[in-house]
């Protein structure tokens, strides 16, 4: 059987990200791998290997690294092949990379670790926008993190109608509205007052923006398995689906139907930890919530009695 490569990609503006992926060409080749490089740095390195993220699948390819940030994870998963992709290592470059699990200064000792076995796959649901034109469905893209529905025009908000598996639910005047998974629940759909939500549980998560007063759509959580399906009801008034941050598809029109399901793709990450739950709240922890130094002997002022007698 051929022995599988590890592919390589990276974000193309960061020069350190550049420069860190040339030195794990490097690495991996004197560690006696095949080594493939994505179309786009391939030139920087070595140009004649080069190779499409649509051409990496499991079959061939081991593991594929992508050196930036979030935003880069996000492009490898919506640009590798749907249909069997391969695990991916995420190099956080940039300033939080959540989706991330290892960094500049750990890569190193991390890839040797991975090359002996010693981690863990973690699995993730996609989801599916169709654009519905009379009695046809027309696919977009997968999105791992979010599918935002966004006005044309920043100062005018749409009208919604939104149904879950088919059954009405609300009518509403908003800026626009993210369909998230469980992992883009730490995305934007956190800013925009989203709950999160543990990768484990396989969830979609409709969280509207800036929805007008008394409309009463609030954020919901829902099974992978629901459907959700938004219209677009204000005349005149164009809309926008922006995919992971990655795609956008313009000049959605007034009484289009958008429905949102389960897509039949998933993407995997690499982890380090010894369980998903562990490696979950390390990071959750670490990159997205925080903690605050605290003295363990912080008590509360102590107060004096008022005693009187009435």
């Amino acid at each position: 059987m051929e022995k599988k490569a590890i592919s390589l990609a990276c974000r193309m503006d960061s020069e350190r990200a550049i420069k860190l992926t040339k030195d794990i060409f490097e690495f991996l080749i004197k560690k006696g791998e095949i080594v493939h490089l994505e179309t786009r740095i391939a030139p920087k390195i070595l140009p004649h290997n080069g190779m499409d993220l649509k051409e990496m699948t499991a079959e061939n390819t081991k593991f594929i690294i992508s050196a930036g940030g979030d935003g880069t994870v996000l492009r490898v998963a919506s640009g590798l092949s749907q249909r069997n992709p391969p695990p991916i290592l995420g190099i956080n470059i940039g300033s939080i990379g959540f989706l991330d699990e290892t960094n500049e200064r750990t890569v190193f000792n991390d890839l040797i670790k991975i090359l002996n076995g010693e981690f863990i796959i973690e699995t993730c649901s996609k989801i599916a926008a169709y654009i519905v034109r009379e009695s046809d469905e027309i696919k977009l893209n997968n999105a791992l993190n979010e599918i935002l529905i966004v006005s044309s025009k920043s100062s005018k908000v749409l009208l919604v109608s939104v149904k879950i598996n088919g059954t009405y639910l609300n009518r509403s005047y908003l800026d626009g509205i993210i369909i998230s998974t469980s992992v883009g629940s730490t995305a934007y759909n956190l800013s925009a007052g989203g709950a999160i939500v543990d990768p484990s549980v396989d969830i979609m998560e409709l969280t509207p923006i800036n929805s007008y007063a008394r409309s009463g759509l609030k954020p919901i959580i829902l099974p992978i398995s629901s459907e959700i399906e938004i219209q677009l009801l204000r005349p005149r008034l164009n809309a926008k689906i922006i995919i992971d941050g990655q795609r956008t598809f313009k000049k959605i029109q007034p009484n289009t139907i958008i429905k949102i399901r389960k897509s039949n793709s998933n993407s995997k990450f690499i982890r380090l930890s010894k369980d998903l739950s562990t490696n979950y709240i390390n990071r959750l922890r670490k990159k997205i919530i925080g903690t605050v130094r605290v003295p363990l002997d912080d008590s509360p002022e102590s107060e004096e009695e008022f005693n009187s007698n009435f």
